[in-house]
């Protein structure tokens, strides 16, 4: 667990914490099942999808038999409350990925709250996609997925949801209620990685899985005003010769 600790002039008398909890880290050389995921692939007698752990990264390979589903299943390994506010956050690169239907994908984020309201995010080589209750395509924007690894933030608040990448908006719609397909959608706190469809394939490298609090607003007017606080006082100090 990371936390980035603010503390603000003394005078404020006020301390603001924000923390940030590692559910993955390539960097420690194992893959997510030895870091508390499930990792399954189906059929469960298969060998044809892949993980392995190298170089700072878990590579996911479900490409050898697209008739393959593969990928990490995380239960209650954060409290997910989008009434209150959540970030789910994945370092990826999509090395490839096909799919024989534009209803699929062969990579998916999926992030279910503590009521399993949420969203699945679909990953193309050169798009990012929200799949509809249905699992039908929704709303999707395009983004070169294979040129570099990098940082999604898939921010849940209220009802809906915004993905962001490196800061900039990328993006935003409702959230979702799966939990009439049954399964894993019926699941509380609930976050997977990977090839959840027999219609789609990829390789994909995943280097770290984040889950952090929305700050409230009164913590952000704190951060906000401590900054300011320090500056002023850092303004205010005599000039040193």
């Amino acid at each position: 667990m990371r936390n980035l600790i603010l503390l603000l002039p003394a005078a404020l008398g006020a301390t603001v914490q924000l923390a940030a909890t590692t559910l993955y880290d390539g960097g420690l050389g194992t893959t997510p099942d030895h870091q508390g995921w499930i990792y399954l692939t189906a059929p469960l007698a298969g060998a044809a999808a892949t993980q392995a752990a190298s170089g700072g990264v878990t590579t996911l390979d479900s490409t050898a038999v697209t008739a393959e589903k593969a990928g990490e299943f995380g239960l209650g390994l954060a409290t997910l409350d989008h009434s209150t506010g959540y970030t789910v956050s994945l370092t990826l690169k999509l090395d490839s990925e096909t799919h024989t239907s534009t209803d699929r994908a062969g990579f998916s984020l999926i992030a279910l709250s503590s009521d399993h309201h949420g969203v699945e995010l679909g990953f193309w080589t050169d798009q990012v996609w929200a799949q509809n209750a249905g699992f039908t395509h929704g709303e999707s924007a395009s983004f070169a997925t294979t040129s570099a690894s990098v940082r999604y933030d898939l921010t849940i608040s209220g009802n809906a949801y915004s993905l962001s990448v490196g800061g900039a908006a990328l993006l935003n719609g409702p959230l979702r209620d799966y939990s009439a397909s049954g399964g894993p959608y019926t699941q509380n706190n609930f976050i997977f990685f990977g090839d959840d469809t027999s219609e789609a394939a990829a390789k994909a490298e995943v280097a770290k899985v984040e889950a952090s609090p929305v700050p409230e607003p009164g913590s952000l007017a704190l951060l906000a005003l401590g900054t300011a606080a320090g500056w002023w006082r850092f303004r205010q100090r005599p000039a040193q010769r």
